[in-house]
């Protein structure tokens, strides 16, 4: 899946990567590691409830992570690092995947999107309106797989980069039913990423290990073990436990990283000069209905 800025469809199918590191990735995982937030177990018999204890480490691993879940909710705003790869990227086998964005909760976002040959710079300025700037080292690559099909395919290429080079394609955010060229509304939402951890519940065991080094900082491991899937949470082993990462490992060699910081710095947002911006509508009918970035 490339990086898509094409008319929009109902749904919005073809285009998660890009609002994977603000929605799916933090929310979905987090949701699957919380249990009865608490220290302890309710184990209900016919004539009443009585508490059931906790080993030690579940229950620390529980009390830690409602905590953590709570100064995520409360963040005003944060850093994400998001990564997915999936088979062997080094033996060329695999594909890698990243996001990483400043986001707070006024809708403003900054950060960058890789896949594969393709790096973009993306801006999301209150919500309304996305510009993505594609990187000169990704135009050179398009052109070079372009001339490779031969003169038609690097002629049109040719018109696309003319356009994109050292620009910012400005999309409106609008309906998904639209048929305009548009993001999604929920791209660098962080309020719907934080309102999804709202009332999740489970009855997963999570325990806490002790403390080590990970990512250059001083942390608390948080484990859950479940369906053959294990995922790792760090939190801050020094001060209120801010959530540091989550490493998931997935079926069929699949992996994913998210890095959190910088909870509540201001973020920068500004919208590039009207010089340095083409609006998406220019590319109607240069494309065909592939993808802006399609070969």
């Amino acid at each position: 899946m490339g990086l898509k800025a094409e008319r929009a469809t109902r749904g919005g199918g073809r285009r998660r990567w890009t609002r994977a590191a603000a929605t799916v990735l933090a929310a979905g995982a987090l949701a699957s590691l919380v249990t009865g937030c608490g220290g302890e177990k309710p184990v209900r018999l016919s004539g009443g409830t009585f508490t059931k204890e906790l080993p030690p480490a579940e229950a620390r691993g529980q009390q830690l992570t409602r905590q953590t879940l709570d100064l995520l909710k409360g963040a005003r705003s944060m850093r994400i690092n998001a990564v997915e790869t999936k088979g062997s990227v080094a033996g060329g086998t695999g594909t890698r995947r990243e996001a990483t964005f400043r986001v707070d909760r006024e809708h403003n976002c900054a950060g960058t999107i890789a896949e594969g040959y393709l790096r973009a710079d993306m801006i999301m300025v209150e919500g309304r309106t996305v510009y993505m700037r594609v990187q000169d080292s990704s135009l050179d690559a398009l052109r070079s797989m372009a001339e490779a099909r031969g003169p038609g395919a690097a002629a049109d290429m040719d018109r696309r980069i003319g356009l994109l080079r050292g620009k910012y394609v400005k999309f409106p955010v609008g309906d998904q039913g639209s048929g305009e060229r548009t993001m999604p509304s929920d791209t660098c939402d962080l309020d719907g990423m934080l309102g999804r951890l709202d009332g999740v519940a489970g009855t997963t065991t999570i325990r806490a290990e002790d403390p080590t080094w990970r990512y250059g900082e001083h942390v608390i491991p948080l484990v859950e073990e479940q369906n053959g899937t294990e995922t790792k949470v760090y939190v801050a082993a020094e001060g209120k436990p801010y959530l540091v990462a989550m490493e998931m490992e997935r079926p069929r060699g699949a992996r994913t990283t998210l890095r959190i910081s910088d909870y509540d710095e201001p973020v920068v947002a500004k919208a590039p000069p009207a010089a340095q911006t083409v609006d998406a509508d220019e590319f109607d009918g240069m494309t065909g209905g592939a993808d802006l970035f399609e070969v």
